[in-house]
């Protein structure tokens, strides 16, 4: 999504413990780390304990919290069991406030998901996110939390006239970036046209799988589509999962962002068919700060202030806890993640 209040334009108490159901979880190896750092493998996400983990989780603005720490809403979103949560940042969060914040993340048993905001529908602008994500001190914090990151590029980066070439070429030239700083983690590539074309990732995400020397790489689609009966989000995601490509969903909510409760989403049946094909996803957003788009025509604030139980409608408490397969109730914990280690 492009952002909330500020400034952005849409695209979108104790950690609770593990979920309980879903099928998010295909038991961890018990012993010695097979790896240092989240896989990917064939279309699956697995822990450095080869424990593979379905992602459910929520956004949230962490970089235009007051302090920029995510707490205490990450307190708040651990609260409904979800394992992940993408981060918002941008270039105006410092390399120590990244740090507080991706810590607190994991100390509230969240898989920490940063991404950066700053080329939102400008795929152009993407050598500059990179730029930050290779600066001297933001590649030391990415090092530091490696074991437990997922680094998702740039939210949205391209409108809906990127070509295949330039989609290709940008994020190769990014992937090896980051690479070449010696991070290993998953990196995460969403859509353009917004996050929206699932199309372009179906098409390039081979290529661009094949040019990453770990092969470690994740592709987000941001489903802000005007779907009410769910046969887009059946379809693509029969696709996907039919072609091996190792898909989440980094954005939904309860309807579009083009004409808002107009254009109506079927959250429910993404829930269904995610659960059912093993797809990972996170809602946009939790409401600690709040979104501009849509306003008065649905907000896309799960929360009314960012504490849990204050939901604002039944989209919001049916993806937190009341719907089978939301977070409370298909979201698993790794091993890794609950302990610290690989018991």
């Amino acid at each position: 999504m492009g952002a909330g209040t500020a400034g952005m334009s849409a695209g979108g108490g104790a950690a609770a413990g593990q979920g309980s159901g879903g099928t998010g979880a295909a038991g961890g190896t018990g012993g010695a780390p097979s790896s240092d750092t989240f896989q990917v493998k064939g279309r699956y996400l697995y822990d450095r304990c080869g424990e593979k983990v379905l992602l459910r989780g929520v956004n949230e603005m962490v970089v235009w919290t007051p302090n920029k720490s995510g707490m205490p809403a990450l307190g708040e979103i651990a609260k409904t069991g979800a394992n992940v949560v993408r981060i918002v940042w941008a270039s105006e969060g410092s390399a120590a406030e990244l740090d507080t914040a991706i810590g607190n993340a994991v100390a509230a048993q969240l898989i920490p998901m940063v991404e950066h905001h700053g080329a939102t529908g400008k795929l152009e602008d993407v050598p500059t996110v990179v730029s930050y994500w290779t600066q001297a001190d933001v590649v030391q914090v990415l090092l530091k939390h490696q074991k437990y990151l997922l680094l998702n590029i740039a939210n949205e980066a391209g409108d809906d006239k990127v070509t295949a070439d330039a989609f290709e070429s940008t994020y190769k030239s990014a992937v090896s970036a980051i690479r070449g700083q010696g991070i290993r983690v998953p990196l995460i590539i969403d859509a353009p046209s917004w996050g929206q074309d699932i199309d372009r990732l179906q098409a390039s995400g081979p290529a661009l799988l094949s040019a990453d020397p770990l092969h470690n790489l994740m592709f987000s689609v941001h489903m802000w589509w005007n779907d009410p009966e769910g046969a887009r989000v059946k379809e693509e995601l029969k696709q996907s999962a039919d072609m091996g490509l190792p898909l989440l969903v980094g954005e939904f909510a309860q309807h579009a962002v083009y004409l808002c409760d107009q254009s109506p989403f079927a959250y429910s049946v993404l829930l269904d068919e995610a659960q059912a094909l093993e797809v990972g996803w996170l809602v946009w957003s939790w409401g600690a700060v709040q979104n501009s788009d849509c306003k008065g025509m649905g907000p896309f604030d799960m929360t009314s202030d960012g504490s849990f139980g204050n939901w604002t409608g039944k989209w919001a408490s049916d993806v937190a806890v009341d719907h089978p397969h939301g977070l409370k109730n298909s979201s698993v914990r790794p091993k890794s993640m609950l302990s610290g280690n690989c018991q």
